[in-house]
């Protein structure tokens, strides 16, 4: 009795293949449910698939929505995790995917020895976000199969996605994974990444941690191009240098000074002045400026929750700055000798003292972050804060000095 559970059923085409006696299709939206056909066997229930009752499915296959955190809808989110967490007896982290609420609904809806099959990013085998999930498949030792496509299969998706399959029926706690290529011919995998180590581990902050990029509301609003400063009126106080990417900073040079900022940042282009709209007493131009910003541009997650809209709270000055994203090897890494500021998916290093900052540096270079991270999208990989804390604990271990110069 497969079961589809998701909310994009489109004229039910799971059910186009396979032999059945039954099949249930859920879809929320009404105009996406009228293209549905007759259906063998089956039938097309308008409705959310969480308000769903039945239970005892042979299968459960889908392709759920992928919606952050941020925009699931309150009391809906709120209900829907407590149902969960009490049907499943565990603790779900509130800042995962939608699409692992429909994991948990598919382990819900299937019966002892039934099958979920789901089309959902590939990063739920690494992410902490997910890890109650994973945590509970291996409790009851469920045979996983996990195959990552090499090539990208949704338009406009920056993400890896994967055809998961947990097995109940199977019962050795056996995680298998694969490639499908751009042929789509399967390979075999050595594992969640492809190094030989494994996926980096998550750490909390030591004596030397990082931090992530500051989100203020806006980058278009809050970050601004020296063009935008000078038409805008704003002078030098009014605004800090920030860097809000390294991606077309040379990968040779390492320290962010005053020439290279002014090359590859000012004279570029780029957005690297931060208006400090937090400040108390601002200048009567950068209070024009605020107010000549149109309300319908503050309609994001961090301006509804500031009073007033544009009173971020600053970030300290990192004394390194790490990309969070990279393509090959490792993301770059600079020393800060300007104190710019980290915006966005720009991270910054911080420590308890004046860190050994050269030494710091070049261990990070020399690390081959590629094979034990989890590719994102396409080419691009990218590396969580607790994973860079992960090298940073270490590091300091091995300095000897809790991460603190040695003058």
């Amino acid at each position: 009795m497969p079961c589809d559970c998701q909310e994009d059923v489109l004229a039910c085409r799971f059910a186009t293949g396979g032999n059945f006696d039954e099949y249930v299709g859920i879809e929320i939206d009404r105009q996406r449910a009228k293209p549905a056909g007759p259906l063998r066997n089956g039938r097309l229930i308008n409705g959310c698939a969480f308000k769903h009752r039945r239970v005892d499915y042979d299968a459960c296959i889908g392709n759920p929505p992928y919606v952050r955190h941020h925009f699931i809808e309150s009391p809906w989110k709120e209900d829907t995790v407590t149902q969960i967490e009490n049907q499943l007896g565990i603790q779900l982290n509130k800042h995962c995917n939608l699409f692992v609420y429909f994991m948990c609904l598919g382990l819900l809806k299937t019966n002892e020895d039934g099958l979920v099959a789901l089309v959902i990013p590939y990063e739920w085998v690494s992410r902490p976000s997910a890890g109650a999930v994973r945590d509970y498949i291996r409790a009851r030792q469920w045979n996983v199969a996990v195959y990552r496509f090499k090539t990208p299969i949704f338009k406009d998706v920056l993400t890896t996605a994967s055809i998961s399959i947990v097995d109940k029926r199977g019962r050795q706690g056996k995680w298998s994974y694969f490639d499908i290529g751009s042929d789509f011919q399967i390979q075999a995998r050595r594992g969640v990444t492809d190094g030989p180590d494994g996926v980096l581990p998550y750490e909390q902050r030591g004596s030397i941690w990082a931090m992530r990029g500051l989100s203020p509301g806006s980058q278009a609003i809050f970050t601004l191009t020296e063009g935008e400063r000078i038409h805008s009126g704003l002078r030098g106080s009014d605004v800090v240098p920030c860097v809000t990417t390294l991606k077309h900073f040379p990968r040779g040079i390492h320290v962010l000074s005053r020439a290279t900022f002014k090359k590859h940042f000012i004279d570029a282009g780029e957005r690297c002045w931060l208006i400090k709209s937090y400040k108390e007493k601002r200048s009567p131009e950068l209070d024009i400026y605020l107010a000549s910003i149109p309300r319908e541009r503050l309609n994001n997650y961090t301006c509804r929750n500031q009073k007033p809209w544009y009173n971020f709270l600053p970030h300290p000055v990192p004394q390194l700055l790490i990309s969070s994203g990279f393509t090959t090897f490792g993301p770059k890494v600079v020393m800060n000798s300007i104190g710019a500021c980290a915006v966005g998916s720009v991270f910054g290093i911080h420590g308890k003292e004046q860190l050994t900052s050269p030494r710091l540096l070049h261990h990070l270079l020399g690390i081959d972050f590629e094979k034990q991270v989890v590719a994102h999208a396409k080419t691009l990989k990218k590396i969580e804060i607790r994973q860079i804390n992960s090298v940073l604990n270490a590091f300091a271990l091995q300095e000897g000095t809790n991460g603190r110069s040695s003058r």
